[in-house]
């Protein structure tokens, strides 16, 4: 199980050299990334509040200004159940996202399969899940996953809760949602909707029901979503889906197209 006190960068560097980066990467520049070898370590309580940082010579330098695997240490996952992917792959994607996340059901349900085609099947790439309830009526879905996890079952379930939460059809790129739509996702984000489709399809993923709910409502649940949470939180991510791929990060739902382009350029990068 993770311990808690493993977690990650100085605040205020880390969340400047992120958003450097994007405007670097995006802008067809080379990334400004953060040296991350050797991350500060901190527990959720621990977390210094706005404003405040450790200083710089907690942290190791990476040898060069490229994206690398190395630079993804402070934010990797060691549950077991939370990944997908060859261990060794060059690039390790570290993805912040819930259940209970209408854009993380469109990504998932709309981009990942050929993410899964071309990069993770291929060994290019290896993807890292952390749990973001971006809003409280997320929570359910993040204590979900989390849960799932626990019996290595979280990517099992995510093929059928996220085209669940989704709704299905085209993605609402460019628009709000209708008031009919945000009810019916408000519905969807419910805890007894989402509860009533994993007891709907535990038997078919193997998932032990009696266990997955002890730990659904447990503690040590509860305290490591809130330390992912937390963790996007000192990243500068307050939605989802938020990733970070070999140090670069993209918040917000992409299309299979614009996401494909930004593993490439991210790979491109690395190897170069």
């Amino acid at each position: 199980m993770s311990n808690p006190r493993r977690l990650f960068l100085p605040a205020l560097a880390l969340i400047a050299a992120i958003g450097l980066a994007a405007a670097a990467f995006l802008g067809g520049d080379e990334p400004a990334l953060v040296d991350a070898a050797d991350p500060a370590v901190a527990s959720p309580a621990d977390t210094p509040p706005a404003g405040d940082s450790t200083p710089a010579t907690e942290a190791a330098a990476v040898p060069d200004d490229r994206p690398s695997r190395e630079r993804m240490t402070p934010l990797r996952v060691d549950q077991p159940g939370m990944t997908i992917g060859d261990p060794d792959a060059p690039l390790v994607m570290v993805a912040f996202e819930s259940f209970g996340c209408l854009w993380c059901g469109n990504f998932h349900r709309l981009t990942m399969p050929g993410v899964m085609t071309d990069w993770v099947d291929t060994g290019l790439l290896r993807i890292e899940t952390r749990m973001l309830p971006y809003e409280d009526r997320a929570v359910p879905g993040a204590r979900i996953g989390m849960a799932a996890g626990m019996q290595d079952r979280y990517w099992e379930l995510a093929e059928h809760l996220y085209p669940f939460i989704s709704g299905g059809g085209e993605p609402p790129v460019g628009r709000d949602l209708t008031e009919a739509e945000l009810g019916a996702y408000r519905e969807r984000q419910t805890e007894d909707a989402l509860l009533a489709q994993v007891e709907g399809v535990a038997d078919e993923i193997d998932l032990d029901w009696d266990r997955f709910l002890a730990d659904y409502a447990s503690a040590e649940v509860a305290t490591l979503v809130q330390r992912d949470q937390q963790l996007a939180y000192q990243l500068g991510f307050t939605g989802t889906p938020a990733l970070v791929v070999n140090g670069v990060p993209m918040g917000g739902y992409a299309s299979p197209e614009r996401f494909d382009e930004f593993l490439t350029g991210v790979h491109d990068a690395t190897m170069g």
